[in-house]
């Protein structure tokens, strides 16, 4: 019996109520929720407060236990659902101090901010209660009960993604094992972004780092770090329509349900759809009546880590106090926490070690939030553009377009100011600081009326201040800017739709000559160049010459750290398969220095050699020929439930069917892989891609990998992956008539007390 059919027998199917009238406390007036063939709402308000009311309802309906492991982790309570295994998290993040930055940053943001939070979650809340006839399936499994939302948490949950995705203290823990074990000529070896500092500043770190590595693995496990993006935009000069194009595609951990919600909400003074992060009211790829806007991670540096020195007492400097934290079945665990002057102390309190380590960074700051809130509702580039002075969340590329025919570009994300340092590693706080201001806004990268511009998390445009250094490969940004400048017009939506799948591979364009001139020999080597020399650079998921050259350059990167780094070259390759270090951002950018070794020193019959190697390795492990070591299958798509994806039984219910995949972590349509293990399943991949049309907003073209609901019952637990698969993407309707022909099911809230008139 399926595993699906077996959970539905014994839990019921446990839908939400997305039908008839539902009177709800924390209304001002009747809402009209209507739900597309895809589940996707399109939500009807006369204010503000009941739009975000209603939009905060629609996702407690649909992804209520996905916000409630988003509210336990930022808050430290994971133990108290799950048990020990949560303990390790929840120690983490009390030490952070997410949900107590959140608290304190909640008494100054404005008013606008605190309204939109508010009534945000008072609809998460009333959709707990009046939403859902039942509790969700995993908390029909694990007992317990769904937690009631409040601003806090959503700043929280900001600062949570802030820390999880891609920024750079996952690099500066990887090069400090480095130092700390190998020296500073081994980390220049690896990583020319380095300057070196005095090493006895290092002693007593190596110990700190494990531990804290350890810690964070834990961490991981129910919210994987990791992540990219590609977006761009086309002028309407270059179009069919003659108004711009804008296409986005953020690349994150593969999970199910997806981070992503989809939703439509409309009132009579400004409407606004696309994709919200569950668990936010924002919309960060989205359109309102005239502009529309996507994101790729921006990567500069708002984060550091410091070297606290440790007292005789054990413990650094700074203010302490005890974290009290419940586990289920077993007794309450007290955590101590130390907040120095620069941040938190992260790193578990050794026995004997001279130094701790600290985080400082600007989204643990009591700072005022606009950005996406205010911005969803602008005009105008400029209008769009301010409320991003104050954003102190996780930075962002951000491409632009209007109806107007305007066109641009801003990196956003509030950063620091530094003395004595470039934040690439964890420093004594005696030798750099930060300063008491932060970089103004003014000074970031922004473009306007570009005819192209594209951004896929490689360096910023150069601007006037220090942004930081750990930003991936040049390669995906290069393939889309040539497929964008090589057609100057009539570019259409569909043709974005085929640029965000690309699989064309730059760095074998760059070495295919010398590969191809590699003097034959035994019949493995022949085979191996045979195959590349028919190959047309492509990485698909049915070639195998695809995976052949992936192999090859993976075996020659770890041949060089080997060689260079010999005790600790694992942590900036992707570690042991343990994160962090299995999955920093400097194990995403081995390839360019791969690629620039080979050219530079032809090393001939090391290629050969690994060549030859790897296809024996192929034919031994998968089969005789090509046909059995096609790239999709060697390298599928996991697409895994957060908390049950790696239970025996309830993995089959909750997990999406594994799926060959194409391209890499450097081909625009990205599936990204450790350099140390190759042929693991991707753990970075495009789970959502959006074409914005301005000449018709009912254009809108979106695939998601999952659907809008996290009920593994509902039929949009999984609609949209499978329309994906095939190739196909949903279209978002804007306009009133488009909603009500696509409307498959309406649910009308009403306040409990007559509305106002």
């Amino acid at each position: 019996m399926p595993a699906r059919t077996l959970l539905g027998l014994t839990l019921g199917k446990r839908l939400p109520t997305v039908d008839g009238d539902l009177a709800v406390p924390g209304l001002r007036d009747r809402v009209t929720v209507r739900r597309d063939k895809f589940g996707v709402p399109h939500i009807d308000a006369a204010h503000a407060a009941d739009a975000w009311f209603a939009l905060g309802f629609c996702q407690g309906q649909d992804r209520a236990f996905q916000l409630e492991t988003n509210l336990r982790v930022g808050r430290g309570t994971l133990a108290e659902l799950v048990g020990p295994p949560g303990l390790a998290i929840d120690r983490l993040s009390r030490r952070i101090g997410f949900h107590r930055s959140a608290v304190e940053q909640t008494a100054v943001i404005s008013a606008l901010a605190r309204d939109t939070l508010t009534a945000f979650c008072h609809g998460i809340n009333a959709a707990f209660v009046h939403g859902l006839p039942k509790k969700p399936h995993e908390l029909a499994i694990l007992g317990g009960e769904l937690t009631p939302w409040t601003p806090a948490d959503v700043l929280a949950f900001l600062k949570l993604t802030s820390f999880l995705l891609p920024g750079n203290w996952d690099v500066e823990l990887a090069r400090l094992r480095v130092l700390s074990t190998d020296g500073p000529d081994a980390l220049r070896a690896l990583d020319p972004a380095f300057q070196a500092v005095p090493g006895e500043r290092l002693l007593g770190a190596a110990g700190v780092v494990e531990a804290l590595a350890a810690d964070i693995a834990a961490f991981q496990t129910a919210r994987p770090t990791g992540g990219g993006s590609n977006n761009f935009v086309v002028r309407g000069d270059r179009t069919l329509s003659g108004l711009p194009l804008l296409a986005s595609d953020p690349h994150l951990a593969p999970t199910v349900p997806a981070p992503w919600y989809l939703a439509h909400v409309r009132t009579p003074a400004w409407s606004v759809a696309g994709a919200t992060f569950a668990g936010t009211p924002t919309f960060a790829i989205g359109h309102n009546e005239v502009a529309c806007w996507g994101i790729t991670a921006g990567l500069t540096d708002n984060t550091d880590l410091w070297l606290e020195p440790v007292g005789p007492d054990g413990q650094p400097e700074g203010v302490r106090r005890r974290e009290v934290i419940a586990v289920k079945g077993a007794a309450d665990h007290v955590e101590e926490v130390t907040v120095t002057p620069r941040g938190p102390v992260i790193s578990p309190l050794l026995d004997g070690a001279t130094v701790a380590i600290s985080l400082q960074a600007v989204w643990l700051m009591p700072l005022p939030v606009d950005g996406f809130l205010s911005a969803q509702r602008a005009t105008t580039f400029d209008d769009f553009r301010a409320p991003f002075a104050h954003w102190p969340g996780l930075p962002q590329n951000v491409v632009y377009a209007d109806r107007t025919g305007v066109t641009g570009y801003q990196l956003v994300g509030q950063l620091p100011k530094r003395r004595g340092s470039t934040g690439l590693i964890p420093l004594h706080p005696d030798a750099a600081s930060w300063e008491a201001d932060l970089v103004p806004f003014e000074a970031m990268p922004h473009r306007v009326n570009p005819p192209y511009f594209a951004t896929a998390n490689a360096a910023p445009p150069d601007g006037d201040v220090w942004l930081g250094a750990d930003f991936v490969e040049h390669y995906r940004t290069t393939v889309l800017t040539e497929e964008l400048a090589a057609r100057a017009v009539g570019w259409t939506v569909e043709d974005c739709r085929a640029l965000q799948k690309n699989v064309r591979s730059k760095p074998w364009e760059q070495v295919r000559d010398l590969v191809l001139s590699l003097a034959p020999g035994d019949g493995d080597l022949n085979e191996a160049l045979g195959l590349l020399r028919d190959w047309d650079g492509h990485l698909r998921a049915t070639s195998g010459a695809a995976t052949l050259f992936t192999l090859l350059l993976h075996d020659l990167t770890i041949q060089h750290a080997r060689q260079v780094a010999p005790n600790s070259w694992p942590a900036m390759l992707g570690g042991d398969g343990e994160p962090p270090l299995g999955h920093n951002l400097f194990a995403d950018r081995t390839t360019g220095p791969t690629v620039a070794r080979l050219l530079a020193t032809e090393p001939r019959e090391q290629m050969r050699q690994s060549l030859a190697d790897t296809v024996r390795m192929l034919k031994a492990k998968y089969g005789p020929s090509a046909d059995w070591w096609q790239w999709g299958d060697l390298r599928p798509l996991h697409v895994t439930h957060a908390l049950f994806g790696k239970h025996w039984l309830l993995g089959r219910a909750f997990n999406l069917p594994v799926v060959p995949v194409g391209g890499d972590a450097n081909t625009v349509s990205q599936a990204g892989v450790r350099p140390l293990a190759p042929l693991e399943p991707t753990h970075n991949f495009p789970n959502l891609r959006i074409v914005f049309d301005p000449s018709d907003w009912n254009e809108t073209r979106i695939d998601l990998c999952g659907g809008q609901s996290g009920n593994p019952l509902s039929p949009h637990y999984d609609d949209l992956f499978h329309l994906r698969e095939r190739g196909d993407a949903a279209k978002l309707p804007w306009d009133a008539d488009q909603v009500l022909k696509a409307t498959k099911s309406t649910l009308r809230l009403s306040p409990v007390s007559s509305p106002r008139s």
